[in-house]
């Protein structure tokens, strides 16, 4: 197992300006960011700040890839109509696990600290809770929005039926059909 990178062993907020420095620069100039780091008395050398930065960089695009397809998902529903049953939810909660699993591993492999780590998961672990949690109660919402508009519409056409003429047992047959599969 290669040595972990002097990297993570900066600050929080020093990595912090890094990311930021990475991906406003477009991922270049490593020998420079690594001079911005040795000013602030941080031996590290280009080629640490480099490997780093290669490993955000493909983080950055797949993560920037994920917001493009749910960003194209949500124009797609858009044009569609309301997304009743909850798709775009569905999405959204499937790539946020994605790069909730991602982030995991990568705190897995970057940290030493078994304790620490293990906090980190578990809120990791709170987060992907939540996420089906709130995917399961959009999806009980859709359901029952379902059958009450259903049951608005078995109503309605029952009244008009009786209206037309029609009988009671063929009005009934008709609430029964429109009601048929929604409990």
């Amino acid at each position: 197992m290669p040595p972990r990178n002097k990297v993570f062993d900066l600050p929080p907020e020093v990595r912090e300006a890094l990311n930021e420095k990475l991906v406003s620069s477009g991922f270049q100039g490593y020998e420079a960011l690594a001079g911005w780091l040795s000013e602030r008395g941080y031996n590290v050398s280009k080629s640490s700040v480099h490997r780093y930065g290669q490993d955000l960089q493909e983080e950055f695009e797949e993560a920037m890839g994920d917001v493009r397809k749910t960003t194209e998902l949500a124009r797609a529903m858009a044009s569609e109509g309301e997304d009743e049953s909850g798709h775009l939810i569905d999405a959204t909660a499937r790539i946020v696990q994605d790069q909730l699993l991602r982030i995991s591993i990568a705190m897995r492999k970057a940290e030493e600290d078994p304790a620490k780590a293990a906090k980190q998961l578990g809120s990791v672990t709170k987060a992907l809770a939540d996420i089906g949690r709130v995917s399961l109660s959009q999806k009980k919402w859709a359901k029952e929005l379902r059958v009450e508009v259903a049951k608005e519409a078995a109503e309605k056409a029952e009244t008009a039926g009786r209206a037309q003429g029609l009988t009671n047992e063929g009005a009934a047959a008709l609430r029964a059909a429109i009601l048929e599969g929604m409990s």
